[in-house]
């Protein structure tokens, strides 16, 4: 029997969470600043749906490549490629396409009572990395996430599924004051994605 071997090393759970938060707090004040307009789109949803979901499908890929670009900059010691007029040009494309590709799906799973959204998510949440660290396309970075998360399906979608219910939370507590949620959603998407980075790093390096 032919092919690529098996994959059967584990994913470091606790060290991905723990190096994540070790970054996360060494640059709070940038990480913060990138979760900023990562926050508003979902914040729209509270006031104007229809302003929340046309917020989320032209600009929220872009956001989170941002966010992935500021993360993975910063782990690495290169500087931000978004502040070259050219790659963020590029960013806003592949982000605009990542979202267009995905958002589809993952309504119709969050839909589909939460966790077929979770799953999914859990899927694809290397494709902003991949488009940002390594340039691809958005429907190349989105089959890489599908590709290199194989044989890890349930430590990603354990940490998809605490990461959506910590957002849940947030977005319930900042039901009586909406506003709240962008200050919330500024400090726990860095953090989070400190995370996806850390696995995206631990796989990369498998």
């Amino acid at each position: 029997m032919t092919g690529e071997p098996r994959k059967v090393e584990t994913l470091d759970f606790a060290g991905a969470f723990e190096q994540g938060w070790i970054q996360y707090r060494s640059n709070f004040f940038k990480f913060f600043i990138a979760g900023v307009p990562v926050s508003v789109p979902a914040y729209l949803f509270f006031s104007d749906i229809a302003a929340g979901i046309f917020l989320t499908l032209a600009l929220q890929g872009f956001f989170f490549m941002l966010l992935a670009d500021v993360i993975s900059g910063t782990s690495s010691g290169r500087g931000l490629k978004f502040l070259n007029i050219k790659s963020a040009c590029v960013f806003f494309v592949r982000g605009f396409f990542i979202s267009l590709f995905l958002l589809p799906f993952l309504a119709a799973g969050f839909a589909l009572l939460v966790i077929p959204g979770v799953f999914l998510f859990s899927v694809f949440m290397f494709s902003f990395f991949y488009a940002s660290i390594n340039g691809l396309g958005a429907v190349d970075s989105c089959l890489e996430s599908m590709r290199c998360g194989a044989g890890y399906r349930l430590s990603l979608f354990l940490f998809s599924l605490i990461f959506f219910s910590s957002m849940a939370v947030a977005f319930m507590i900042s039901e009586l004051f909406p506003p709240l949620f962008i200050f919330l959603g500024a400090l726990l998407f860095p953090y989070f994605f400190s995370v996806i980075f850390e696995f995206y790093e631990q796989l990369e390096n498998k």
